[in-house]
């Protein structure tokens, strides 16, 4: 066993630079030739060892370190095993999305308390240490024993701050451990200061990201020692975090699973880089023509600044019409006249009274710094650090009322180091000096800092800081923008006082001396400030490009966008919403939007005009704010005439945006893939073309094994990636992976995965296969005949199927009515909001049933009288017992999850995640078994395949073409083993042929969900050629009548090879415990009828629950109790319906 880790200089490349490990007997560095200047190729990889010796590598995110080695880029596989504690800790002690909001506030209070503890102790140190030089001062005895008498009282307030916060916690501990002290963030720091109290350094780790090669290699030997003290801290969390994954997942299959899907690889060919080329070219092309008409029209509506026309105008009246001077960053260069008056010449002139003072103006900053003076406080505070052009960390000090002097360490807002409260002061001796002393603190005169900062105030000091004012009072205003210090300014331009000398009479006078002026100066260029932000200047943009696009909030303004011919206005409070004159003839059941952020001031003023404004509909239903009315989901709303523009670029904008939204989310994320091209260095085990204008690559993908508290694993590319749609450019991603020469991409999905679980465990009450109505459903419906559980909901809400689909594992994931009835109204936009509540209530009645919400009926509450209520009834039983288990492989929820550690209550007890846990958590295992099934049967029976990814409810390997069919039939045989597994484990001894085996076992030439799709986009115009699809009897014909062997032999009961494995430790499982524990409890929840429940309920002799009127007394108590501590993040309001729509991605259904 190996602990590992690496480090990179992301400025430079991916790869890794130096790395360490350590195994049970020594300790092992590596150091990148290119870091140590033996090479300028930066593509170096790390050599692990012999891929044929088996190994275990562990890792904290662990996947980032597999990309850097060598050995790993080769299809014929290592013996390389990658186990990541930070996926165990999630699996142990991980928490939903939906607790994340609550935790985060339970973190900060706790943070906030303990600094606030902190600064009374500093403060009360201080109070000593003056106490003590009061002391030491002291003159009469009365003053020293007031003195002494002062610091007692302060030494004896120590140890009740210290001890203030023990005793807190011990509270804590008596009442009721607290699931958001259980967890904790996925960073290494985080999860080692959780399971072993390790507080991590992680200050160093910024070196990487911001130094450069000759600066690390100086330092190489600090930086190794922090390299090593991560390898150490990983493997106490790993001694942590194996033992608790293991006692909560106890199955030697979980385990193995996770290892094989460590090792995901991806190959590719040189239709990678074309695809990318392609899809940003058509990206281009369509974005560069919306823009070209949005920029002409931004052109034509600048033009309206002269004579005020925009006034009258809905749309273009809501834009900021402030006139700014455009200088050189806008692309205006001074005018030169032809008529050049001749060179200076000085001229004698009599001196002459005036009582026109000539006008000079100047920065308003400029003006406060003379009138105070260089040596001003406010001016040493404020002023002086900007000037010096102040950073710490080669990060600009920056200044805000609310957080003093601070800088932003990636993107958050930090305060210098020991400093417990803001900053008001940064060149000061206590922050000051240190700083600028270490070098962490530099300015453009190190030397004039220093002494600020020590207090010196004479002339010299003084004169060096006002020819630094000087200097910089000189440049515009736009050359002060760019400037991250001077742009933090106030650079409004104010008259300065009149410079010009004064008689007695206070009259100005000329000298006998003057210059005429060369030329005269020509007058400044204003353009309205909404023009002056989109030409702000950009990077590899030349000045005075206006950055337009369809995403900015200008240009539904531009494009004059009307809703039902009323025009749209953006409030700050409401999004994008529509105005409708008061006596207009304009029904809506929305309400009228009323305004209260000061942003909205105008649209306030509109309404007390006569005007209403409403929202325009989000999918998210009447509290959320549309952001963009140029989105894809507006796109339907054009085509039906309700979002209308007078211009024909509004439908284009929707369509380019509606194409390009897929490449715009992934772009960033495609690009940065690290792919390793073979060449004479590295063999990655595929022969090398002849054509030179091919080659091959891997991509091997960074997968979080157990990234969610269900155990599901994540990635941010592939395992997100869209199957390939004809209007979304570079959806073919999928398509990009290829199998090389003599390869096929050998997989299959499994059909209705999470539907089939569900239904099962309905089922499980009865002991029979299709005992319940949609278990029944699930086994015989078929969608040709209408009669699977889709076709039907479709039929009943008068959708399609794909939103029936939606529909269906939206409920079975746990999500209420609410999300019932917004899918509904994106169903039908016709729909009043009324129809769609009682319809949505129509069918959850008929499909999840009742409930009974009380406990006394048989000993629990449960839905009754719906088509589901047995697999709701089953799933909440697993969800609410005592230590929730998996069916099949017995898993553990997560702690943050348990039932032990959250508070009763509706909203408290994060139900619908528990429910969801159950569900998905089962479809992991699923998953789990059939890797390690397939891995058995590859290994048993020399099949050569190795495992390339799993995505959710598809596996897919990478066999040599020879055995592609054996493989075929292996995947068969796996997926009948794990359906078999589920069913014996749920209490029934036999499995309905109709889903024992795949639908269809895919074997192909690229990755895609179809062997059918031809995978056209707009930036992939020419169809892939399709490969092959076989059921399980042509997998049998293909495998000589079933045979797993080589040349086809017949497979005999007794190969004798030894199958038998280890059993020590095995226990035979309780397969009856999800049997219904009477037939009124059956009946029960069948019964559309309360009054039969109850007299159902007088048969049934288990345990009893309690009544509502002791629950809710119960409930009472525990609520004071708990409000004695401090409130629990209870998750009301929390929108599940953002999850569903996360959980259902993985459909890859079209709404």
């Amino acid at each position: 066993m190996l602990v590992f880790d690496v480090e990179t200089l992301p400025a430079y490349s991916p790869f890794a630079i130096i790395a360490c490990a350590a195994s049970k007997n020594a300790w092992y560095s590596w150091v990148s030739p290119w870091l140590l200047g033996e090479t300028e190729d930066m593509r170096q990889l790390i050599p692990l060892g012999d891929g044929t010796v088996p190994r275990v590598v562990v890792g904290h995110n662990v996947s980032y370190d597999r990309g850097r080695i060598q050995e790993e880029y080769n299809i014929n596989g290592t013996q390389n095993r990658f186990l990541d504690t930070m996926a165990m800790h999630v699996a142990v002690k991980g928490i939903s999305s939906h607790q994340r909001p609550a935790w985060e506030k339970h973190r900060k209070t706790k943070k906030e308390a303990a600094q606030r503890r902190d600064e009374a102790i500093d403060t009360v140190y201080s109070m000593i240490d003056e106490g003590e030089e009061k002391l030491r001062l002291a003159k009469t005895p009365e003053e020293r024993a007031d003195v002494e008498r002062g610091l007692r009282d302060l030494h004896e307030s120590i140890p009740v701050l210290l001890a203030k916060e023990s005793l807190e916690a011990d509270e804590e501990q008596i009442t009721q451990k607290r699931w958001e002290d259980l967890t904790s963030a996925n960073s290494l720091a985080d999860v080692a200061k959780l399971h072993c109290g390790i507080d991590v350094d992680k200050e160093i780790r910024n070196d990487f990201m911001e130094c450069t090669r000759e600066e690390i290699r100086e330092g190489l030997h600090d930086y190794l020692q922090y390299c090593a003290s991560d390898v150490a801290v990983t493997h106490a969390v790993f001694t942590k975090t194996l033992p608790a994954f293991l006692a909560s997942c106890p199955s030697p299959v979980s385990f193995a699973g996770v290892l094989t899907m460590g090792s995901a690889l991806l190959t590719v060919n040189q239709e990678w880089e074309t695809y990318i080329a392609n899809a940003e070219a058509k990206y281009n092309e369509l974005g560069d023509s919306i823009k070209k008409r949005l920029v002409d029209l931004a052109l034509e509506a600048r033009a309206l600044m002269e004579g005020d026309k925009w006034k009258d105008d809905p749309w273009l009246s809501q834009m900021d019409w402030t006139p700014k001077v455009a200088g050189k960053t806008r692309g205006i260069l001074p005018v030169t006249s032809d008529s050049t008056p001749p060179p200076e010449q000085e001229v004698e002139c009599e001196m002459t009274e005036s009582t026109e003072p000539v006008e000079h103006r100047q920065p308003a900053w400029f003006k406060e710094f003379t009138n105070l003076g260089p040596l001003n406080p406010s001016v040493i505070n404020r002023t002086a650090p900007l000037l010096l052009r102040a950073s710490f960390e080669d990060q600009p000090m920056q200044y805000t009322t609310t957080d003093g002097w601070h800088y932003l360490s990636n993107g958050e807002i930090t305060r210098l180091p020991k400093a417990t409260n803001k900053v008001l002061n940064v060149i000061s001796a206590t922050h000051g000096k240190p700083h600028l002393k270490s070098g962490q603190l530099t300015t453009v005169d190190n030397e004039l800092a220093m002494a600020i900062a020590s207090g010196d105030r004479s002339p010299e000091t003084a004169d060096r800081l006002t020819a630094l004012a000087t200097a910089a009072a000189a440049l515009s205003p736009e050359e002060a923008e760019q400037d991250p210090w001077l742009s933090q300014l106030k650079w409004k331009m104010v008259k300065a006082p009149d410079p010009s000398s004064s008689d007695r009479n206070g009259k100005a006078t000329k000298l006998k001396k003057a210059k005429k002026a060369a030329a005269t100066k020509p007058p400044p260029v204003y353009w309205p400030k909404w023009f002056w932000d989109l030409s702000k200047p950009k990077k590899d943009m030349p000045p005075g490009s206006l950055d337009v696009t369809v995403r900015n909030r200008t240009s539904p303004l531009l494009l004059r966008l009307s809703w039902k011919g009323f025009p749209l206005f953006y409030s700050r409070e409401h999004g994008w919403t529509f105005r409708v004159p008061v006596d207009a003839e304009f029904d809506t059941r929305v309400a009228a939007l009323e305004f209260h952020d000061a942003a909205d001031a105008a649209l306030q003023d509109a309404r007390l005009r006569g005007f209403v404004f409403y929202k325009l509909p989000h999918k998210d239903g009447e509290k959320a704010n549309v952001g963009n009315p140029l989105a894809k989901t507006f796109m339907m709303y054009a085509e039906d005439g309700t979002l209308t523009s007078p211009f024909e670029e509004a439908k284009d904008a929707l369509d380019m945006n509606a194409q390009c939204s897929y490449w715009i989310s992934a772009r960033d994320r495609v690009v940065k893939q690290m792919v390793v091209w073979q060449d004479a260095r590295l063999d990655i085990g595929i022969p090398q073309p002849e054509d030179p204008a091919k080659k091959w690559g891997i991509i091997l993908p960074q997968v979080i094994t157990m990234g969610t508290v269900t155990r599901r694993a994540i990635e941010k590319t592939w395992l997100t990636a869209s199957n390939a749609k004809a209007n979304r450019v570079g959806s073919e991603l999928k398509a990009m992976v290829r199998a090389p020469p003599g390869y096929a991409i050998v997989g299959a999905d499994v059909d209705s995965e999470e539907l089939w679980i569900s239904s099962v465990m309905g089922d499980a009450q009865f002991g029979l296969h299709g005992a319940t109505a949609i278990g029944w459903m699930t086994l015989e419906g078929t969608k040709a005949a209408g009669t699977d559980l889709h076709s039907k909901t479709a039929s009943i809400l008068g959708i399609s199927r794909n939103q029936a689909k939606v529909f269906n594992y939206s409920r079975i994931y746990g999500a209420g009515m609410r999300h019932a009835v917004l899918l509904l109204l994106q169903s039908n936009p016709g729909m009043l909001p009324e129809q769609a509540q009682k319809l949505a209530e129509n069918l959850y009645a008929s499909t999840k049933g009742k409930n009974t919400h009380r406990g006394d009926l048989f000993g629990r509450k449960f839905w009754y009288g719906g088509t589901e209520s047995y697999v709701f009834n089953k799933l909440e039983e697993i969800a609410l017992s005592d230590r929730p288990q998996t069916p099949a492989l017995g898993c553990g929820i997560t702690y943050a999850l348990s039932k032990e550690y959250l508070p009763e209550g509706f909203g408290s007890d994060y139900m619908p995640s528990r429910i969801n846990w159950v569900v998905q958590s089962s479809g992991v295992d699923y998953l789990h078994l059939l890797i390690v099934a397939m891995d058995y049967l590859i290994q048993k029976y020399n099949i050569q395949a190795r495992y390339l990814i799993s995505v959710h409810d598809e596996l897919r390997y990478l066999v040599k073409e020879e055995d592609q069919y054996r493989a075929a039939l292996a995947l068969q045989i796996a997926n009948l083993w794990t359906r078999s597994l589920f069913s014996f484990k749920l209490g029934m001894d036999d499995l309905p042929q109709g889903v024992a085996f795949f639908s269809a076992v895919d074997i192909d030439h690229v990755l895609r969900k179809e062997v059918d799709m031809p995978c056209i986009t707009p930036s992939q115009p020419n169809p892939i050629a399709p490969g092959e699809s076989l059921d399980i009897l042509q997998v049998l014909e293909k495998t000589h009548g079933g045979s797993l062997w080589p040349g086809g032999a017949p497979m005999a009961e007794r190969d004798g090879l030894d199958c038998s494995g280890d059993l020590s430790g095995y226990r035979e499982p309780d397969c009856l415990k999800h049997r219904a524990s009477s037939v009124a409890w059956l009946r029960a929840q069948a019964t559309k009828s309360f009054e039969e429940v109850q007299e159902l309920a007088k048969q049934y002799t288990g345990p009893r629950g309690k009544g509502p009127k002791f629950r809710r007394y119960q409930q009472d108590n525990t609520q004071k109790r708990l409000k004695k501590i401090r409130a629990l993040g209870n998750g009301d309001g929390v929108d599940w319906s953002k999850t569903i729509e996360l959980l259902l991605k993985s459909l890859d259904i079209d709404k």
